[in-house]
């Protein structure tokens, strides 16, 4: 059921799919231009096992713009758990993102890790090299993602080569979200990891909140690129309690192209004990 929930920065858009009171709840965190119906494919196979909350970025699909008209990483992540709150969820929480969703996911453990028992991570860039997703792919050239993205050619850059969107339940998800995202406000979301990363790299930041993390890359992810991608793995690939998973044959929104893996991965992850790591490790 989607409900729009208010907070101290706008109201974010939330769908929930279940009982709060479940012991099993996955928060699902989209990324830059996106939207929660990019979840659509991969939450029939959670919700027998979870209760699913998929929340809206402010400035992006259903929800509001920020008041403050300040868009960050750390104002998304405060956000998202100021949402999630209404909700009055009380479980500790698995959050999965995708993209720059994945960073959002990493931000709200540092502010509340202790609400959090797992964190997911999907196609995520580790440096500020690689943070600029639009610049280090073949979108770079689209100055105005959300307006141009109308382009069925640039629509095409979030998924594998191979695949063929006509096999979605809706071809158009893509155009869809990024023309929800106005132009000014656009710019200020793809500049957010940037900011972030530049400040501190994501293995650092993993380190420091030892919360057990899984993170998949698709090796048909032109968005990230092959660059970014090894770029990546290199980086936070000794972070303790991290796991690395491949994905083979799928793009960027790899949830898209192969719900049943990816969940797959999720719940195989999800059931193996892997407790926090308690002694803090130099890079």
């Amino acid at each position: 059921m989607e409900k729009i929930l208010s907070t101290s920065e706008g109201s974010v858009n939330t769908n929930l799919i279940g009982s709060i009171h479940s012991d099993k709840i996955i928060i699902l965190v989209p990324g830059i231009d996106g939207s929660i119906d990019y979840f659509n494919e991969m939450i029939p196979y959670l919700k027998d096992k979870y209760t699913v909350v998929a929340l809206d970025l402010l400035g992006q699909g259903k929800s509001s713009k920020v008041k403050s008209d300040n868009y960050t990483i750390d104002s998304e992540a405060w956000n998202m758990l100021e949402a999630i709150a209404r909700l009055k969820i009380v479980k500790q929480l698995i959050i999965f993102g995708y993209g720059v969703g994945g960073l959002i996911a990493v931000n709200m453990a540092e502010l509340r890790g202790f609400t959090i028992s797992k964190l997911i991570l999907l196609n995520t860039p580790a440096t500020d090299k690689y943070s600029d997703m639009d610049a280090s792919s073949s979108v770079a050239a689209i100055p105005l993602l959300g307006k141009l993205a109308k382009s069925p050619v640039k629509a095409s850059l979030y998924f594998d080569k191979n695949f063929d969107r006509k096999s979605l339940s809706n071809p158009k998800i893509v155009d869809e979200a990024a023309n929800m995202v106005d132009h000014k406000v656009a710019k200020k979301l793809q500049k957010m990891s940037v900011d972030y990363l530049s400040e501190k790299f994501l293995n650092k930041r993993l380190r420091t909140i030892k919360i057990p993390t899984l993170a998949m890359y698709a090796d048909g992810d032109q968005i990230l690129g092959e660059k970014g991608i090894k770029d990546a793995k290199a980086t936070i690939g000794r972070v303790p309690g991290l796991q690395l998973a491949d994905i083979k044959g799928a793009g960027h929104l790899a949830m898209l192209e192969k719900p049943k893996e990816v969940v797959d991965k999720i719940i195989a992850f999800d059931e193996e004990k892997v407790e926090r790591q308690r002694v803090d490790i130099e890079e």
